[in-house]
């Protein structure tokens, strides 16, 4: 119950108030429970204080590092932060214990509320979402050039809707046309006060080498349209059908986290995602013995694992681009990451696991309200028996709780496969992707992916490549890559 009181005294204290104290019939038991409330919101404030004290700092170590001046007093100071907000963890831990006894003294009365399973995005509509009808008026198709569009509007819909992903956030249009030259449009339709009732942006790719198609969104696993009913959501999917049709593209994809009615679909992937406790101690008890061994194993090999931002880059860039080369996979360019790292400051940040100095393994990592992501990671494949892998994502874990994180998601798999079997023993569960398609003339849906037994020879030619290379030529091709 820990994280849901957190998270409902952050959205909504007065309904939580409510909730509680009705479930409890003596008065003395209800002034208890409002006292407990009080003091868990003021501690939660003082977290946020920290919290955002602990981000300065970090990036204020990145920075020193950056210029080769000394950042101990600023470690020193990250670390005492640390402690203290680990310590307001503890007062809160033990106000909702005294919450949960007086609910228990009127259990008969207390329906306790579930622990939430999935991160909001991931949630199955409710029957009222199903039956609600938009009634404003649809706005018109809006290009990112056309000067209508109000970003700030844009970004404020984004963060207050809770099933937003980071991938609907307007900064990915710099990013994308800055680094792989495709157009981002941006869809919206409007109420009849002309405010967002509904966005999806909608990326443009167009090669000789994979053709003409729209994605929405490329290179990650998450998209698609977010609305305040349903009725809004067919509405920009007709949208961004209409505007590939106008591109002249052979089909347009769709990355959704729930099913639709009426189009073309694949549950070829599933997302695996991590529930997480309150505190580091309750998530080592639920890993298996097995697991454990490995991490300690890691850590009696002398591997360490350390957080940062561009200052990591490097690494991080050295450990993706050697593995991206062992798959037969087109690597991104350094200065992809460098601009998502630059333009999401409190968002991202990099995990690097090193024995000696040497990085071994290295991820990537965004968050985004309720859930940390994972969507690069890669480890050295030779060194793999030192453990590095899962040391590090066993500090990413630690590391995300501290943040205040429910959820961590190990990103995409096929079912079964290697990646997959690795995070269903963390405890990840399976969430089944739907991909969602519009296709010129009915065409067959498309198979641009790894499986596809055209591209089996050149993933061969390209693993016997020099790493070197691969990281000059291969940039200009996965840019094409959704």
């Amino acid at each position: 119950m820990n994280s849901v009181i957190r998270k409902e005294l952050r959205k909504n204290p007065q309904i939580l108030l409510n909730t509680l104290t009705s479930k409890i019939q003596q008065t003395e038991g209800q002034f208890v429970v409002k006292s407990q409330l009080n003091t868990i919101s003021e501690k939660l404030a003082i977290e946020s204080e920290k919290l955002e004290q602990r981000k300065i700092l970090s990036r204020q170590i990145g920075a020193a590092k950056k210029a080769n001046e000394d950042s101990t007093h600023l470690i020193t100071r990250v670390s005492t932060i640390s402690a203290e907000i680990n310590d307001i963890k503890q007062e809160i831990t033990d106000c909702v214990a005294i919450i949960e006894s007086e609910i228990a003294k009127n259990a008969e009365n207390y329906a306790d509320s579930p622990q939430p399973l999935l991160p909001m995005h991931l949630r199955p509509y409710t029957e009222t979402d199903s039956a609600t009808a938009f009634t404003g008026n649809h706005g018109e198709l809006t290009s990112c050039h056309d000067t209508t569009i109000d970003l700030t509007m844009w970004q404020s819909f984004v963060r207050s809707t809770d099933h937003s992903t980071i991938y609907h956030d307007a900064r990915w249009k710099e990013i994308i046309e800055g680094n792989f030259k495709h157009q981002l449009y941006f869809l919206t339709c409007s109420d009849s006060d002309k405010k967002i009732a509904g966005l999806m942006p909608l990326v443009h790719l167009n090669s000789r080498l994979f053709g003409s198609f729209t994605t929405s969104m490329p290179w990650f696993n998450y998209g698609g349209p977010l609305a305040t009913d349903l009725a809004t959501e067919e509405s920009l999917m007709q949208q961004a059908a209409e505007l590939s049709k106008k591109l002249g593209c052979s089909h347009m994809e769709i990355r959704e986290t729930r099913g639709r009615t009426g189009w073309q679909s694949s549950q070829r992937k599933i997302s695996m995602i991590l529930p997480l406790p309150d505190d580091d101690s309750t998530l080592d008890a639920s890993l298996g013995s097995k697991l454990r061994a490995q991490v300690n194993k890691a850590r009696k090999n002398g591997l360490r694992v350390q957080f940062g931002g561009i200052e990591k880059l490097n690494e991080f860039y050295k450990v993706f681009s050697h593995n991206m080369r062992d798959l037969g996979t087109p690597v991104y360019g350094k200065k992809w990451f460098r601009d998502i790292l630059e333009s999401f400051p409190d968002e991202a940040f990099i995990a690097v696991a090193s024995l000696n100095g040497t990085p071994l393994a290295a991820g990537f990592l965004l968050g985004h309200k309720d859930k940390l992501e994972i969507p690069w990671a890669s480890s050295i494949r030779r060194t793999n028996h030192l453990g590095a892998n899962m040391l590090m994502y066993r500090a990413i874990l630690d590391e995300a709780i501290n943040r205040g994180y429910e959820f961590f998601d190990f990103g995409r798999s096929t079912r079964e496969a290697a990646t997959h079997r690795f995070k269903k023993q963390w405890g990840a569960k399976e969430h089944d992707l739907h991909w969602h398609y519009w296709t010129h003339d009915g065409y067959a849906l498309p198979e641009l992916n790894p499986d596809n037994p055209k591209f089996k020879l050149a993933i061969k030619l390209w693993q016997c490549m020099p790493v070197a290379i691969t990281r000059m030529i291969g940039p200009p091709v996965a840019r094409n890559l959704p």
